[in-house]
């Protein structure tokens, strides 16, 4: 496997230019609307076993703060086991979280290293982190 290092500079450019944003309907939908909303076209989701989501929350809530919250939900994972050849059903929990590019630009570096030693202090071989462009998060401000 390659060092976060290594990836960082060849994966954040391109996270960055990626389309992002909200089909031309729902643009529109917005717009005739008028509301009030903010857009957060990024987000990160990690895939926790079920049975050690409570011991990871710590790190959970830490990983998520420069974005300012998170989304927690329970789901069935399988994995191959390279050994036997055989899946292993896991429950886990896809803990997700939205941000803005320039969040996303600022905080990556640390949320990859944070990953690695919420995995360490887990007892897990590895950690499933996604980055996940065009996923956007609307937030309509009722207070206007």
């Amino acid at each position: 496997m390659e060092q976060i290092a290594n990836i960082l500079p060849q994966v954040i450019p391109h996270i960055i230019t990626a389309q992002n944003g909200l089909y031309p309907v729902v643009q529109n939908a917005i717009a005739s609307s008028q509301i009030r909303i903010d857009t957060l076209p990024y987000a990160i989701r990690w895939h926790i076993p079920a049975n050690k989501y409570f011991q990871a929350k710590g790190f959970i809530e830490e990983l998520t703060r420069p974005a300012g919250g998170y989304n927690a939900t329970f789901s069935d994972g399988n994995w191959l086991n390279p050994v036997n050849k055989t899946w292993v059903p896991e429950p886990i929990v896809l803990v997700k979280s939205f941000m803005a590019a320039d969040v996303l630009q600022r905080h990556l570096p640390t949320i990859l290293q944070n990953s690695y030693r919420m995995g360490k202090a887990l007892g897990e071989q590895a950690i499933a982190v996604e980055i996940l462009t065009n996923n956007v998060m609307i937030i309509i401000d009722s207070m206007t």
